[in-house]
């Protein structure tokens, strides 16, 4: 009897370990599926002179559902992420938007056609969740923010935590992930390389002055006014 109970007990012992390898497994691709990371922190971070500080401008459309104190939220998360580097974001302006489509390709064409008006440096839409994305979510990984790669000046991001993916991904880890690529980093194991994209970035609004933070096309090239924007983004556009 003891030895047969015993035999049962490592048995169930390896058997749960091996559902929790699984499970583990699921989350992981859950959580990365939608969104490779930008990398993590190394010491390089604070190593770097990051300059004066700076104001990133980032203008803000919201859907119905997603409050204006939601929004503030969030951009708090990205200004004490940004705190080391002498970043912070203001917002110009929030506007009502509608949701235009269910895909996040349809998320991001709506706002990279939308014009980068004075004084905004970013445009960024903040997005609810609909009954469709709820669905989606309960056995996909969803795209739950996006960045423009021809100019790192439009983007999205999904607000209200609603879907199972975002026990992993919540709403303020994606705004900040989403803020580094509006800085131009790439997605990374570490965020090394990142710093001193951003030290960069700093370098020239710093000598330049700050009537525009610039944006960065594929190739790292800085575009320093909202006209040469507007040229990368229709380059790319009759790319495509």
């Amino acid at each position: 009897m003891d030895g047969t109970h015993s035999t049962t007990k490592v048995s169930c012992s390896r058997t749960h370990r091996r559902a929790l390898r699984v499970l583990a497994t699921v989350f992981l691709v859950a959580s990365l599926g939608a969104c490779t990371s930008v990398g993590v922190h190394t010491s390089s971070q604070r190593s770097i002179d990051y300059g004066p500080p700076a104001q990133l401008q980032v203008c803000v459309l919201r859907t119905e559902s997603v409050s204006p104190e939601r929004i503030d939220d969030l951009i708090a998360a990205v200004n004490e992420e940004f705190a080391t580097y002498g970043i912070e974001v203001v917002v110009p302006w929030v506007r009502p938007w509608q949701r235009p489509g269910f895909s996040h390709e349809s998320l991001l064409q709506d706002v990279v056609a939308r014009d980068l008006e004075a004084p905004c440096d970013r445009l960024v839409a903040f997005v609810d969740r609909s009954a469709g994305d709820f669905l989606w979510g309960l056995a996909m990984p969803e795209v739950l923010g996006s960045v423009d790669d021809a100019t790192h000046t439009r983007g999205f991001v999904v607000a209200n935590r609603v879907s199972f993916n975002q026990l992993f991904m919540t709403p303020s880890k994606v705004t900040v992930h989403e803020f580094y690529h509006l800085l131009g980093c790439p997605h990374s194991m570490a965020l090394t390389k990142c710093y001193g994209q951003i030290a960069r970035l700093k370098r020239h609004v710093n000598t330049h002055g700050d009537e525009f933070f610039p944006g960065l096309d594929p190739r790292g090239t800085l575009l320093l006014s909202r006209e040469e924007v507007g040229s990368a983004l229709r380059r790319d556009y009759a790319a495509r």
